[in-house]
């Protein structure tokens, strides 16, 4: 690889750190809506989500691509070590930022399913409590109010 192609594969590293530190970043944001936002928040955070991600998934691929070109089945790490002196510092910067901000943003997802999983099961409890109510067959009508259905946890006498 020539000087030129050597500084178009690292920016194409740093463009991938920084779109995958922005993912993180919406990551976040979708975080904080789904704990206290609105509906209309939480959807406006997982657009985001996905706009960036697409973004990050197209400067992963170049880059991909370019490494897979010059060097054909090495890692990343392989590739690294054959870095000119001059670009080597700004390539291990970047490749030790996605390593860190790759296991942030695993931990964020991570967070996120457990919101959303939590949120459903929630979701669910109140619903089969509300089917569970509309269900139920009233009780007899005494002048006192109403006389607890038999199956409840109250002994009612046959005259009831």
């Amino acid at each position: 690889m020539s000087a030129d192609s050597w500084q178009v594969f690292v920016d194409g590293l740093v463009d991938e750190n920084k779109t995958l530190g922005d993912l993180g970043v919406a990551a976040l944001m979708l975080t904080g809506a789904l704990v206290n936002g609105t509906p209309a928040d939480i959807e406006t955070a997982e657009r985001k989500v996905e706009g960036t991600r697409l973004l990050h998934l197209n400067a992963h691929n170049r880059r991909a691509t370019m490494m897979k070109r010059g060097f054909g089945e090495l890692t990343l790490q392989q590739v690294c070590a054959y870095t000119p002196a001059p670009l080597r510092r700004t390539v291990y910067v970047a490749m030790h930022e996605m390593t860190t901000r790759g296991i942030a943003l695993r931990i964020t997802v991570s967070n996120n399913k457990a919101l959303i999983l939590a949120g459903m099961e929630r979701l669910n409890r109140t619903i089969a409590v509300l089917q569970h109510s509309m269900s139920e067959q009233p009780g007899t009508y005494k002048r006192r109010g109403t006389v607890p259905i038999a199956a409840g946890s109250v002994i009612v006498s046959r005259k009831a």
